[in-house]
């Protein structure tokens, strides 16, 4: 009885401290098994032998009026009772114990979505393919208690030769998931396992062949992301559960084409972004009910003025505004669209307060959403809360710590701030890497003349011009002029016929106008892209923006600041 007591209690003491030292579980079966085979080696010592003051004697040695074991006995009972209350307090313990373990070390739910496999090998599956891996990336981003690495992050890996061990580490994760995707005919299969990336195991694995439609995509979706937060031991909120019952449109062709639309959003350059409007006016036409693509089709037309020299700015703004609406009237709750709504509310009406309550209360719902992050950054820098906006900038790179937008957005940000010297290196670092990016070099040249590098501002300014279809000879003699006024105070002349060989679109205009120092032209151009609301950066930076210190105390522009709120 008091080995058995003993090894009870051994193991509850072994089991507490092997898992403390994060010792593998076969230790505790290893404690076990010793103990399992001493015990009849313990049984029969103690009915063979016999303890006496002179030591341990075989039973037929001792003289049975000399024996001691009745004292043996009562010494032997106290302790048992002492094991007995031992044991029992180690029980109390051990019931406590998983509460204390999961506040000290809490299951990591981190987990990276990693692309999926185009099984049919084609073009025509791989837009399909991607869409279905980022739609469930972000079903699984909602759930508030799982941590995931974002879609422009791990796309790093699609096709890479690394191990899974390798990635995970990469991504500072604990779980990865891979999955591919096969069509034929009217057929779906999706196979998907979630692996444990420490021990290289899969936890779980599933296939999924199911009737190619919209509604099964979405529920194949939905099946994944509640297998995986129950492998994760993450709770699902009500909403969450709503969101993943959701079925967003019953048209795979609208599916089809708002998985393109999204995908051409995300370049940010002129032919993309005009490409992405059509795919998601497709994609509405095919199904009006659609609330995600009316959202897409309201974010391309309202970027097209940043990046597009000869956009119809009052299109653009009516047909994002009629987008916004219908996405508006079909669900207001999704982050994507409340986020479309809060940057049109800054860029189209001048809201700044209404903007910036809309982007906070997304981000309650999405807090990890890199589009409101980044948007809701501008809108706290442009007003002089510069630190705030690092704040938010510098938490949308660490959820997509390769996201080259962010890394750009960062940068921006930055530059805002007056911190040029880590501006600039983040900015040339995106640059080295992917030199063709324009969303970088839309803005780079600003960074550059703003931080006093007025030579490489001016030759950004060339490269930029180049890269969208300009004269680079008529850049060249803009960026001559940036280099005469900020070196001898020259004011440049940029003539109509200039503006339009080089291609100057509202949104870089007047900055190129106030970088050359000309008061009137600025002055006339920040008119017409407030009046157009075709000139986010340039018009809606003019509070913190240093290009237009020159003109800051002149009447004039004090009105075209009250224009925009500032």
């Amino acid at each position: 009885m008091l080995y058995g007591i003993a090894s009870w209690l051994i193991l509850q003491v072994a089991d507490v401290l092997f898992d403390a030292l994060e010792l593998p579980p076969s230790w505790v079966r290893l404690v076990l098994a010793v103990l399992i085979l001493g015990f009849p080696l313990t049984l029969i010592v103690s009915w063979v032998y016999e303890m006496t003051p002179e030591g341990l004697k075989r039973e037929e040695e001792v003289d049975r009026s000399q024996s001691v074991t009745q004292a043996t006995g009562r010494r032997i009972n106290i302790l048992i009772v002492v094991l007995l209350v031992s044991a029992i307090a180690a029980a109390a313990v051990d019931r406590l114990m998983p509460e204390v373990k999961r506040d000290a070390a809490p299951l990591d739910r981190s987990v990276a979505i990693l692309p999926f496999t185009n099984l049919n090998g084609d073009d025509a599956n791989t837009a399909f393919t991607s869409g279905i891996h980022a739609d469930l990336l972000t079903q699984i981003a909602r759930i508030k208690s799982i941590r995931t690495v974002s879609r422009t992050t791990v796309l790093k890996f699609r096709g890479g030769e690394k191990t899974i061990p390798e990635i995970a580490a990469a991504l500072g994760v604990a779980t990865v998931v891979e999955g591919g995707v096969q069509r034929a005919g009217n057929i779906v299969r999706i196979n998907v396992q979630l692996i444990d990336a420490a021990a290289d195991q899969a936890l779980w694995t599933e296939a999924f062949e199911r009737e190619l439609t919209a509604a099964n995509i979405f529920a194949i979706q939905g099946e994944i992301a509640r297998a995986i937060a129950g492998q994760l031991q993450a709770s699902l909120s009500s909403d969450d559960q709503r969101r993943l019952d959701a079925t967003p449109t019953h048209s795979l062709d609208a599916l089809n084409a708002y998985f393109v639309g999204k995908g051409l959003l995300d370049v940010r350059a002129r032919e993309a972004l005009h490409a992405a409007a059509e795919y998601f006016e497709n994609a509405v036409a095919l199904d009006p009910g659609f609330a995600l693509g009316w959202s897409g089709l309201a974010d391309a037309y309202m970027l097209l003025p940043e990046y597009s020299y000869d956009v119809d700015s009052e299109m653009v703004t009516q047909r994002s505004r009629e987008a916004l609406l219908h996405a508006l009237d079909l669900d207001p709750s999704l982050p994507e669209v409340r986020s479309t709504e809060a940057w049109y509310q800054l860029t189209r009406n001048y809201d700044w307060k209404g903007a910036e309550k809309i982007f906070e209360e997304a981000l309650e719902i999405f807090p990890d959403n890199t589009n409101l992050l980044h948007w809701m950054s501008h809108t706290l820098s442009w007003q002089g809360r510069q630190e705030e906006g690092l704040i938010l900038a510098r938490r949308a790179l660490e959820v997509e710590p390769n996201s080259r937008l962010m890394q750009s957005n960062l940068a921006y940000i930055l530059t805002d701030a007056g911190d040029f010297e880590a501006a600039l290196r983040t900015a040339w670092d995106v640059r080295e890497r992917e030199p063709d990016y324009m969303a970088l070099r839309r803005i780079l040249s600003w960074i550059e003349l703003r931080a006093g590098e007025v030579e490489l501002g001016a030759s950004s300014f060339v490269a930029y011009t180049s890269l969208t279809g300009g004269d680079p000879v008529v850049a060249r003699q803009i960026g001559d002029m940036f280099i005469a006024y900020a070196k001898d105070g020259i004011v440049g002349d940029v003539t109509e016929e200039m503006i339009k060989r080089a291609r100057l679109g509202p949104e870089e205009l007047a900055q190129v106008l106030a970088f050359v120092g000309d008061a009137e032209a600025t002055l006339a151009a920040l008119d017409v892209a407030i009046e157009e609301r075709s000139g986010s950066r340039s018009a809606l930076s003019m509070g913190i923006n240093p290009a237009y210190d020159f003109i800051r105390d002149d009447p004039r522009f004090k009105v075209v600041l009250e224009k925009v709120g500032l």
